[in-house]
């Protein structure tokens, strides 16, 4: 009997170290991901690698054109965009292999979803971008034979704005539920969760003025002047990626004491 019990907890704790592993991958691979892409661009437009014919040849001369994109969706077209597609699915993937905890039967926002249907759904809209790449006028440094019609660009726009909103989220609401419902938000570590939650919200309130703002004008170029679209969604993948590397971080502290939904006893909780 103990040694059933004792394998049967080694289990347990293995899974949970698998789930806590897959956080910190899905949180790191978030915040590197917009510098990973820029920084390679660059080497690679600048080193002159793709000049040199042992390495590549091109039916057509390739000018590189500038190494920092209008937004990380546009790297999908830049010699990066396989690092794009790559981590996308390296993301989604993880997602759908998270379980994590079910969704509570009481308590603040109980109505919201368990972390299983909110992972899935994020990863099928992680997917989605990738799958459905983002319009644009003409790209002087395509390395695709093709740019997305504007129709499947809105389904771009589309799935990467639920994306963004699930993960908000699951940072305001599944990272900060507990045992006990009445602790719901209390813990030490749950204003990051809710802070990076916000910061994420604000972020696509801002895309969204300027995707209006220059939509009515054309006259307006400043937002692409100043790349400001990569530069929010470059917020916001840190903010993701820094609340699932402190949930990883805080559940790995207390794995040992409760496997039950973020909770975890609660003299132990942070």
């Amino acid at each position: 009997m103990t040694t059933t019990t004792t394998n049967s907890n080694t289990g347990n704790e293995n899974r949970v170290i698998s789930y806590h592993k897959i956080r910190r991958a899905v949180g790191l691979i978030g915040m590197l991901l917009p510098f990973s892409l820029w920084l390679l661009n660059t080497i690679i437009n600048e080193s002159g690698i793709l000049y040199n014919t042992f390495w590549i040849t091109f039916s057509d001369t390739y000018e590189p054109a500038d190494n920092l994109k209008d937004s990380i969706s546009h790297f999908y077209y830049a010699t990066v965009g396989e690092l794009f597609t790559g981590a996308l699915c390296a993301v989604s993937l993880f997602l759908f292999c998270y379980r994590g905890y079910d969704k509570p039967k009481s308590g603040k926002y109980h109505f919201v979803p368990g972390d299983n249907f909110m992972c899935n759904f994020a990863a099928a809209m992680a997917l989605l971008v990738v799958i459905f790449p983002t319009s644009s006028e003409p790209i002087t440094d395509n390395f695709r034979a093709f740019v997305s019609s504007e129709f499947t660009g809105y389904i771009h726009y589309g799935a990467a704005v639920l994306f963004f909103l699930t993960l908000a989220v699951i940072s305001f609401v599944n990272f900060r539920r507990t045992k006990d419902p009445k602790k719901f938000g209390k813990m030490k570590s749950h204003p990051i969760y809710k802070n990076c939650a916000l910061i994420m919200v604000a972020c696509m309130l801002a895309l969204l003025v300027i995707f209006v703002v220059s939509g009515k004008d054309a006259s307006i170029t400043w937002p692409d002047d100043y790349n400001l679209t990569f530069w929010l969604e470059t917020v916001m993948l840190i903010a993701f990626g820094v609340s699932w590397v402190v949930k990883g971080e805080i559940d790995q502290q207390v794995m040992n004491t409760n496997y039950f939904g973020n909770g975890v006893e609660e003299t132990k909780e942070k």
